[in-house]
Formats: structure tokens, sequence, C-alpha cells
């Protein structure tokens, strides 16, 4: 039986289509002529003459595609036939699903709850070390808001965590019954996520089902986070400024020394305004637990315009004042008119030295005095 070996398979066999191009555009011209000779209608074939022709146009580019290979010189035949679809419109790739994110680290769960009240530092009961590298949140649950704390106060935080005391900063059972827990400390820490429950009311937290007080600059902090427009949040933003003017060496410093007299508010200096303010109706307090003393003390705030913070009673009120005239409300040219240059000065924060001891404060917003303090010298 003979094999069948036509002419053209011989020819295929004797040249190398990559070489030798044998479909040039001489070779096209002559099929497109071919085309439109048969094309034109004779007198005794009208409509139907075009059907062969098409078809041998058809059946030599499916023969020249099949038998070359794929490259620069046949890629318009696959280009005409693959950029049209069926109802000739133009084909569009599939679109490329969006990256998903990566999927967050779920909560660690917390130890669970010790019937023995827990002693030593609260950082010794942390499933984590306040050593490692981490980012700080704070999430509310009522509002499903997060709030990043800054990386430079974070240490407000840590400092907390490594100096609570469990045995001195333990809460009664009624500073955390009944009150709302919603709000959270979150660390993340090595791809987990820990977190300890704070309540904003009693400022506390819960570990191990037991709860503790944490310091006055947790409480500020969070404030300032959570609830801007109180009073407290303000405190800490002007407070924050004056401590990072201060860090960025934004202060200018003048040797010179006044009269303790004239640094007093209504005539009385830090320790006769301590006994003053027990007799001054309390608005509120806040209990916080004091690391460095490692006893309980409170922010209390007074009526009217007054609140004793650590070590310090700020003034808001512009009925109260110094026998010069400081008063909250003053522009910085009118402070220096009545009681002189500072010992520091930066934008937010002037300090007044009596002797060794810087010990009266104005803290400024928009150019005009906003909070006198007075200090315990230290």
């Amino acid at each position: 039986m003979n094999d069948f070996d036509p002419e053209w398979m011989q020819k295929l066999k004797t040249t190398d289509p990559l070489r030798d191009k044998t479909f040039t555009l001489e070779k096209m011209s002559v099929i497109e002529k071919a085309v439109e000779n048969k094309n034109k209608p004779s007198r005794g074939r009208k409509g139907k003459v075009w059907i062969p022709g098409f078809a041998a146009v058809v059946a030599a580019v499916i023969f020249v595609s099949g038998i070359l290979p794929s490259g620069p010189y046949t890629g318009w035949l696959s280009d005409l036939f693959e950029s049209e679809q069926i109802d000739g419109t133009t084909a569009k790739p599939n679109p490329t699903p969006p990256d998903q994110a990566d999927p967050q680290p779920e909560i660690e769960p917390q130890p669970p709850a010790e019937s023995v009240p827990l002693t030593g530092k609260l950082k010794e009961q942390l499933q984590f070390s306040t050593e490692s590298e981490m980012t700080i949140s704070i999430h509310d649950a009522q509002s499903g808001k997060d709030f990043e704390i800054p990386a430079d106060r974070e240490y407000v935080i840590l400092q907390s965590l490594n100096g609570t005391d469990l045995t001195a900063a333990k809460a009664p059972e009624a500073a955390s019954s009944g009150s709302e827990k919603s709000v959270f400390l979150r660390f993340s820490v090595d791809g987990k996520i820990y977190q300890i429950p704070y309540r904003l009311k009693t400022n506390t937290i819960e570990w191990k089902g037991q709860s503790f007080y944490v310091d006055d600059g947790t409480m500020l902090l969070i404030h300032g986070l959570l609830l801007p427009e109180t009073e407290l949040a303000k405190i800490d933003r002007v407070f924050e400024q004056a401590r990072k003017e201060q860090a960025n060496g934004q202060v200018i410093e003048h040797e010179k020394l006044y009269e303790g007299e004239r640094l007093q508010i209504d005539g009385k200096d830090y320790a006769a305004w301590g006994k003053e303010l027990k007799n001054l109706p309390l608005v509120s307090e806040k209990i916080y637990y004091n690391y460095f003393t490692e006893k309980m003390d409170s922010i209390r705030q007074y009526e009217p315009g007054i609140t004793a913070l650590n070590l310090a009673i700020l003034f808001e009120d512009p009925k109260y004042g110094t026998k010069d005239g400081i008063r909250v409300g003053l522009t910085e040219a009118e402070v220096i008119g009545k009681l002189g240059e500072p010992n520091k000065k930066s934008a937010t924060e002037w300090s007044y030295k009596d002797g060794d001891y810087s010990k009266f404060h104005l803290y400024f917003e928009d150019g005009k005095v906003l909070y006198i303090v007075i200090t315990m010298p230290l």
C-alpha cells in the first residue's frame, strides 16, 4: 500500500520554515488576486460565486497557520481570529481578581480567671513581653473603631504595665461590677493580638478575672483618644504638645529669679491651695494608681474651674490670678508686660522659677493663656 506523501509534504520535509519564510508578501498577494477574480460575478453565476473563493481563502489560512510554527510572522493570523468573538465584539481579557488582604490574626484568649489574688507586677502576668516590638491600639467595641496609639506615646501604656503592682493597685469589686467592658487595650506582638479590657468610667483593667487601677497617664491618653471633647482630653492634648516641644529642644531658657509672692494664685502657693481645695465643691473624681509612690491617688475637678492633678493644681477660670494680674485669657505680650520673660519658654508652656524650682507655669493655646498651673517643688 502506497504511503500518503503529497507534494507539499515533500517540500515541508526539505525546507526549514523557521529559516525559509515561504509565506511571503508575494504569496499573499497571489492569494488576494485569486480571491478577487473568483469574486467577480459572471453572467450565469450571480450571487453564489463568492462562496468557493471565500472557502479557498479560509482553507489557505488554516493550512498555513497549521504548518507554520508560531512566531512574529504568524501572530497577525491568530490575532485576526482570536480578537473577534462570535458576536463580532472585541474580546476582553478576564478580569484579574483583586488582591485579597492578608487575614487579620485572631485575638488570643485571655488566661482563665483565678480566684487567688494576683501578686507581683502586672507585666509578669502577661502573655507577652513588654520589651517586644509591638503596636498598641485602643479598640472601642461600641463604635467598632480602632485608635492606634502614636509610637512616641506607647511608653505611657508600657510604663503602666511595668509599674502596676497587683496588690497595691487592686480595685474593689464595686469598681468593676456593672461597669461597661467595651474598651480594649490591644497589643500586636509577633503576628498575634492580645487584649486587656479597660473600663473607662473607673480607670480599671481586668486581668484573669480581677480588676486593677492603672495610672493617670493612661487615663488621660485614653480620654484624649475616645472622648476628645472632655476636659481631661483637652488637658492631655495641651500637656502632650508641651512635652513634644521640650523633647525636640524647642525651649528657650533665661536665668532670672522671681519673688515667690509674684508666682502665687490669690496669695496662695501649692501647699496652701492643697488645703483650700478641701473646702471647695467636688465636681468629679477619677481614681488612679501612682506607680511612683505605689499608692492610690485621684484627679479631682472642683467648682469653679480648678483641677487637682498629680503634684499640680490647674486653674482655667480667669477669676483666679496673681498679684501682677496674670490670668487665663491674657496674650503673650500682656504676660511679658506684667510679669516678664519666663525661665523656660516654648510655644505652649512658659515656666517661672522661685529659687531652684520651676513651680509656676502658663500654658498657651492660640496665643493666649489657657491654663495656669502651680506645682509642688521637686
